[in-house]
């Protein structure tokens, strides 16, 4: 049984999150993603790269939708009597995390087509994956599938803007 790798317990005297989980929690949000989107069309003009990244997310959304509906995988905090939801979730099922897919997507695709956003996006994309479960809103498998399906979205958005000439 998949259970909570690092369950959220109640501590005495702690709001509902550190910083850093909550830091990292709201960075895998969709202003992020947008942010860095419009980063890519202003001022170099990469609009492409921009187009591809909105509907490559675009994409992953739905199929983030979709796949929660499917699975209809209720979160820890749900059924783990010692897990405690440290954030509020923004829909009702677990697999896979869509902060994940998305924050591995982006560091792919950005990080192909210009190596110094590495240094930044990858450590995030780790502390976003962890921090989803951290913060009892998945299980580790949530989020490994979420890695694997969002590798594979980027790795496919590359291969579409390498066919475009981008």
């Amino acid at each position: 049984m998949d259970t909570p790798a690092l369950p959220s317990r109640e501590r005495p005297g702690r709001g509902p999150a550190r910083p850093s989980e909550a830091t990292a929690g709201w960075a895998g949000n969709g202003p992020l993603w947008a942010l860095l989107i419009v980063l890519q069309a202003w001022p170099g003009g990469r609009y492409g790269l921009a187009l591809a990244l909105a509907a490559m997310g675009g994409l992953h959304v739905a199929l983030v939708g979709l796949l929660k509906a499917v699975f209809a995988r209720a979160r820890p905090f749900e059924c783990c009597e010692d897990v405690r939801a440290l954030e509020s979730r923004l829909d009702c099922h677990s697999v896979p995390s869509g902060h994940t897919l998305h924050a591995l997507a982006f560091s792919l695709v950005l990080t192909a087509q210009d190596p110094h956003w590495g240094w930044l996006l990858w450590p995030l994309s780790l502390a976003i994956g962890l921090s989803r479960v951290v913060l009892g809103l998945h299980y580790p498998s949530d989020v490994l599938a979420a890695a694997l399906l969002g590798l594979m979205g980027g790795s496919l958005c590359l291969l579409v803007l390498r066919q475009l000439g981008g």
